[in-house]
C-alpha cells in the first residue's frame, strides 16, 4: 500500500512513490517518529500497532537517543514515569 502524499516531506531522499506500507514499514515508522509531526504521527497511529511501533523503538539504530528515549517513554518501554508526578493534559501526557 502507497503512503499518503502528505508524507512526502519526511522521505525526501528516497523514492517516496516506491515506498510500500507493508514492505518499508520499520523504515517508515522510523522516519516519521524521527522527524514526523501530529498528524504525521496520528496517521502512524491508525495504520500500525502499538507493538509494531514499540519494536521500532526499541530495536531501531536509526532513532536518535532523544527520539528513542521520548517515544520510549510514550509507549512505556522504560520504567521511569514517577507516581508522585501528576498526570498532564495534551500532548505531553504520559
Amino acid at each position: 500500500m502507497k503512503l499518503p502524499d502528505f508524507l512526502a516531506q519526511y522521505f525526501w531522499d528516497v523514492d517516496f512513490f516506491a515506498l510500500d506500507t507493508s514492505e518499508d514499514q520499520n523504515f517508515i515508522i522510523e522516519r516519521i517518529l524521527e522527524g514526523g509531526n501530529e498528524p504525521a504521527v496520528q496517521w502512524l497511529r491508525t495504520k500500525y500497532q502499538q507493538q509494531e511501533l514499540a519494536s521500532v523503538v526499541r530495536e531501531s539504530r536509526r532513532l536518535s537517543p532523544k527520539s528513542r528515549h521520548y517515544w520510549g517513554l510514550i509507549y512505556h518501554l522504560w520504567s521511569t514515569w514517577n507516581p508522585s508526578v501528576p498526570p498532564r493534559e495534551g500532548i505531553w501526557q504520559r
